[in-house]
């Protein structure tokens, strides 16, 4: 009885350093994977400029480069592709400085903030939307709940540099940020005005709401790309019942869980307790320690890529 008491209690202790090693996953090693992807678009986007020595340059100087371009006088610009760089927002109140990625799927604001496609890029006439995570993946957004009425927004694209100000949530005076369902996609729709949305989810360490908080544009919009698409009179209605849908969808995938990472999770934590069965078993035979030395590495490896499927099957935070 002693012996099952026994492993019953270590079979416990290890399940729950499993579990401690998965938040701190969550909370701190998908922050090494945000760091990398904006180093990335850093790069990408300082190359876009031309910048000779893009490998190397600041973040706060491609913003200053980026900031002497007169928004009046720019071309016009369209969106770049899905997991290109937009742009870079800086938010003084709760000292957030990050590229902006195109895109809004997991694997984009895995990268930083996204921008949602199909609502016009920041600085242009309409409302931009921007999304991006309060929990893990550096977190960019942890903080916008501390901004309030006044505060600003500052976005820096190649068409300039553009300020807009926090302005109250609807039906309040004081306070900025107010939360809707994840079904609520009208927040994204054009108000009239020129302004930029920035959305996350709510509470913090859950996916159940999305906090908004909005800011309207300080200055003349920039110049927009036309795109010109040949559209058939009769299917106006499909199209715009498609866009509502995309847009539908975007709201919510950067967010949501993917149902199919959970086998491949649980795959991975099945391969890492073989090889650690195998290991303690060849350990009460042969030499424990050197087998155990061998064994671990791949234990690791393993429960490592069991956590990076079950983030993704996980909504993201």
């Amino acid at each position: 009885m002693g012996r099952i008491l026994g492993a019953v209690g270590k079979l416990l202790i290890t399940a729950g350093v499993l579990v401690l090693g998965f938040v701190a996953f969550q909370l701190w090693g998908t922050g090494l994977e945000e760091a990398r992807g904006q180093s990335q678009l850093t790069e990408d986007l300082a190359s876009d400029l031309g910048t000779t020595d893009s490998a190397t340059l600041d973040l706060s100087e491609l913003n200053e480069q980026l900031a002497e371009v007169d928004s009046q006088t720019a071309p016009p610009s369209a969106p770049p592709p899905e997991g290109e760089p937009v742009g870079i927002i800086t938010i003084p109140r709760i000292d957030l400085q990050r590229v902006i990625v195109e895109g809004v799927n997991k694997a984009d604001l895995k990268k930083g903030p996204g921008h949602y496609p199909g609502t016009p890029l920041p600085g242009q006439a309409g409302n931009s939307g921007i999304a991006g995570h309060r929990t893990t993946y550096g977190a960019p957004f942890n903080r916008i709940d501390e901004l309030v009425p006044g505060d600003e927004i500052n976005v820096t694209t190649p068409q300039g540099e553009f300020t807009y100000v926090v302005i109250p949530a609807p039906g309040e005076t004081e306070q900025a940020w107010y939360v809707v369902a994840p079904s609520q996609v009208e927040v994204l729709a054009d108000m009239g005005d020129n302004r930029i949305t920035l959305t996350a989810c709510h509470p913090e360490y859950s996916a159940k709401q999305r906090i908004i908080v909005h800011a309207t544009l300080k200055t003349e919009p920039a110049a927009t790309a036309v795109v010109d698409v040949d559209v058939d009179e009769t299917s106006t209605d499909d199209a715009e019942d498609a866009a509502a849908a995309d847009v539908q969808e975007q709201f919510d995938e950067g967010l949501a869980g993917d149902r199919s990472a959970l086998p491949v999770a649980l795959l991975f934590g099945a391969a890492a307790a073989v090889v650690a069965l195998l290991a303690w078993v060849l350990g009460r035979h042969l030499r424990r320690w050197p087998v155990y030395l061998v064994a671990a590495p791949a234990v690791l490896v393993l429960v490592w890529f069991g956590y990076v499927y079950m983030d993704r099957y996980l909504p993201s935070l």
